[in-house]
Order: C-alpha cells, then sequence, then structure tokens
C-alpha cells in the first residue's frame, strides 16, 4: 500500500517458497540438459568399442544432439507462447529422459543417434520454456536478476561436472551409464515443476514453417559436410554436394526471414551491434569448446590405451 493505493504484488519471488520451488525444478532440468552436452564425450572412445563405430559415427552421436537442439530452438520458444510454458517445458523434460533411456538401451550406433536426436528436441522444447517461467515466476527485477544469474551458473557448473561425471560413471559402470545419469534428475525436476512452476497465459504467436525446415536443412547440411568430410574429402561429390545443399537453404532461410510475416529469426536484431557482436561470440566459443572437448576426449584416452 503507497499513498493509499493498492500495488499490485509480483506473482512469485525467488525468495519466496513458489518462486524457489520454481527455480529449482527449472535448474534442475537445465542442469540435466547442459550436462548431456559435456557427459557423453568422455564415453565416446568406449562407447566406440562398444558398438564398434567410426570416428564420423561418434560424431554423430555428439551431433545428432547439438543439431536438433540448437535447429527447433526459437520454433520451441515460440510453441511455448503458443502452448504454454509450463506443458512445453514439463513435456520436453519428459521427452529428454525418455530418450536418455533409449539411448542407454541403443544396440547400435545408428540407433544411438536417433535416440540422440530426440533428446535435442526434448531439450529444445525444455530450455526456450524454462526463460519463459523464470520471467513468470520472478516479477519484480531484482529477484529475476538473480534467477538468471543462478540459472547460467547452473549452466556453467553443469557444463564442467560433466567431463568428470561421465569419467567416472565410464570407469566404473560402462558408457552406458552416462545415459542412465538423466532419469534419476528428472525424477526431482518433473515433481517440483508439476508443484511450484507457474502457468503463464499462453499469447499469440506467429508460426514460421518454411524458415524452420530451411533452417534445419543448412545446419544439417552444414554438420553432415564437416563430419563426412574428413572420410570423404573435401572435393568429394558427396561433400561437394552437401554444401550445395547448404547454400542453397541458408540463402532460402535469409529470404524467407526477410519476408516473412512472423519471422523465426527477426534480421533487424542483426542491426544492432551489440546483438551481432555477441552471437559472434557465443558462436566462436562454443565451435572451441565443443570442438576441443570432443578432440581431446579421444586423443588423451586413446593416447593412455596405447
Amino acid at each position: 500500500m503507497r499513498d493509499g493505493v493498492e500495488t499490485p504484488r509480483p506473482m512469485a519471488d525467488a525468495g519466496t517458497g513458489r518462486g524457489a520451488g520454481a527455480l529449482a525444478a527449472i535448474c534442475v532440468a537445465y542442469f540435466m540438459v547442459i550436462l548431456d552436452t559435456t557427459v557423453v564425450n568422455v564415453a565416446l572412445p568406449a562407447l566406440g568399442r562398444g558398438l564398434h563405430t567410426t570416428t564420423s559415427g561418434l560424431e554423430w552421436v555428439v551431433d545428432g544432439y547439438s543439431l536438433t537442439f540448437a535447429a527447433l530452438l526459437l520454433s520451441a520458444g515460440a510453441l511455448a507462447d503458443r502452448r504454454g510454458a509450463k506443458a512445453v517445458f514439463q513435456a520436453g523434460v519428459a521427452l529428454f529422459t525418455a530418450a536418455s533411456v533409449a539411448c542407454g538401451l541403443a544396440p547400435s550406433t545408428a540407433a544411438l543417434v536417433v535416440a540422440r536426436a530426440v533428446q535435442g528436441v526434448g531439450a529444445a522444447l525444455a530450455v526456450p520454456a524454462s526463460l519463459a517461467l523464470l520471467q513468470a515466476a520472478c516479477r519484480d527485477q531484482a529477484a529475476r536478476r538473480r534467477a538468471f544469474g543462478i540459472w547460467g551458473g547452473v549452466a556453467g557448473i553443469a557444463a564442467g561436472a560433466g567431463p568428470v561425471l561421465g569419467g567416472a560413471l565410464v570407469s566404473g559402470l560402462g558408457w552406458r551409464a552416462v545415459f542412465f545419469v538423466n532419469p534419476p534428475i528428472a525424477a526431482v525436476g518433473l515433481p517440483l515443476g508439476a508443484r511450484h512452476l507457474p502457468s503463464p497465459v499462453p499469447r499469440a504467436h506467429g508460426v514460421d514453417p518454411a524458415g524452420q525446415a530451411a533452417g534445419v536443412v543448412a545446419l544439417a547440411a552444414l554438420t553432415a559436410v564437416l563430419i563426412e568430410a574428413g572420410s570423404f574429402g573435401w572435393a568429394s561429390a558427396v561433400v561437394l554436394s552437401g554444401l550445395g545443399v547448404f547454400a542453397v537453404s541458408a540463402a532460402a532461410f535469409v529470404a524467407i526471414e526477410h519476408n516473412a510475416g512472423a519471422p523465426m529469426l527477426p534480421l533487424r536484431l542483426f542491426a544492432s551491434a551489440g546483438f551481432s557482436a555477441a552471437t559472434t561470440v557465443g558462436l566462436l566459443i562454443n565451435l572451441g569448446f565443443y570442438g576441443e572437448l570432443f578432440v581431446l576426449s579421444l586423443y588423451l584416452q586413446q593416447r593412455s590405451t596405447t
């Protein structure tokens, strides 16, 4: 109450029971998603021996997850706006968990890559929705800043914990254990989410299926080229065809986003020097970090066995 006028109360706050519970549910799920981007790398040599796969196969195991995760992020955020962030978040976590079990039981490399791709779909559903839920749970600006700081810190902890936890699991239980670590985490996060997460009112949001399709094709073609060039050679017909598909689909994506009424990625964002610089830095950091993690995990473990 101020000057006889009642001020609106925030929906929730990270310091209240409901706000703290919502933040915990979001962070538990986000920890699981980010952990999976690094924990698998340590298991790759053992996984390769167990499934008798090649280096290209191991790259697909890693990138099958990253590809669908990255390609569907923007559209999944729009879906959360339209269908409700809580429902999409919980569905994403459940799908991720089911796919983790499928990964752990995979009888072949192909089956594992497919299951990893489904994991990426679950992660893409959960992560954008988690941001919407944080905003809804913490209407107070100070609480929101603290919550986002904790959310970002959890990502760093999960990324750093992945190689350590992966090494312990592979040494003690075998490579399949790195996937079975996810269901116990989800068993904590899903009930927390059901009880504490707010339910923001869905809002109208345009869809951009053509842009999504072009983006997926472009990213898939580029990923395939980068993985298979080592086996086929950069001058091979397979790689050159892949580069052609990438160039055409990437150009189509830009054209579609330029003309779309509700673009998946508004190109006007790149008019901001700050946005463009931050995006470029993020891209370079992730290319270096995840590329180095893949190579060093294989190199150091293979060297130790020779």
